[in-house]
């Protein structure tokens, strides 16, 4: 028996990259898994703008409960690279780029959160996992707009976090990925040379997969995964005393 023996998992962003590598990870552990998409690439995918509310709430309605939703949709600046980008300034990122940025980062996160955890919190179980990123662990010249929607997405988990656990037992989690530079199309040839050149480690996207896993075994909330090289480890984000 797998880990998600007949689960139901959604994963967004799921036909390639990360996503596809992640939902291949829950099938492997005997989840059912939907995968959804802005461009499907089979019938048996499923269509999805995660920046719509409204397909939100459709979606859901469509599917079975869920027991994981893993958010993982989002994109880069168009022609920019996390990295490698030596500065770009920010005159150079159009209004339309900006929101499509924080539609598909962003507003992708909150809209699917939104719409999955009343049933999670009603049925006392489940777990909501978000790919975030290195860059939203710290200040990463290069794509400006991207680590700006990541920073916020670590916030969006540390505070959603923080709320379950204030609520006491409901058997609901949320939890980020952290990954470092993985082998996806978002990360082009170009920018892996300079990764490369540079020392640093290119993640295959299996490997974010499992550190997914582990992510959802652990079951923390608020927690944050970082994935580097070999190292999978929780991030320690300890809370500031206000007091």
């Amino acid at each position: 028996m797998g880990a998600l023996d007949g689960q139901h998992v959604l994963v967004t962003g799921g036909s390639s990259g990360i996503g596809k590598a992640c939902a291949d990870r829950y099938r492997a552990e005997g989840a059912v898994v939907h995968v959804a998409d802005l461009n499907p690439r089979s019938s048996d995918e499923l269509q999805l703008d995660v920046s719509d509310s409204a397909a939100w709430a459709a979606l859901v309605a469509s599917l079975p409960p869920l027991d994981v939703v893993h958010l993982n949709a989002g994109i880069t600046t168009p022609g920019r690279s996390p990295v490698g980008s030596r500065g770009a300034p920010l005159s150079d990122v159009t209004d339309d780029a900006y929101r499509a940025i924080v539609g598909a980062n962003l507003d992708g996160v909150f809209f699917g959160a939104r719409a999955v955890l009343p049933g999670m919190v009603e049925r006392g179980h489940g777990h909501v996992l978000v790919t975030a990123s290195m860059a939203g662990l710290g200040g990463m010249a290069g794509d400006i707009a991207y680590t700006t929607t990541k920073h916020a997405v670590v916030g969006f988990v540390r505070s959603l976090g923080a709320t379950l656990l204030q609520a006491g037992n409901t058997g609901v989690c949320v939890s980020a990925l952290c990954p470092g530079f993985v082998d996806t199309p978002l990360v082009p040839a170009n920018a892996q040379s300079f990764i490369k050149e540079m020392g640093l480690p290119v993640i295959e996207p299996a490997r974010v997969g499992d550190a997914a896993m582990q992510a959802i075994a652990a079951h923390s909330n608020g927690s944050q995964w970082i994935v580097w090289g070999d190292i999978i480890r929780e991030h320690d984000a300890s809370p500031i005393e206000l007091t």
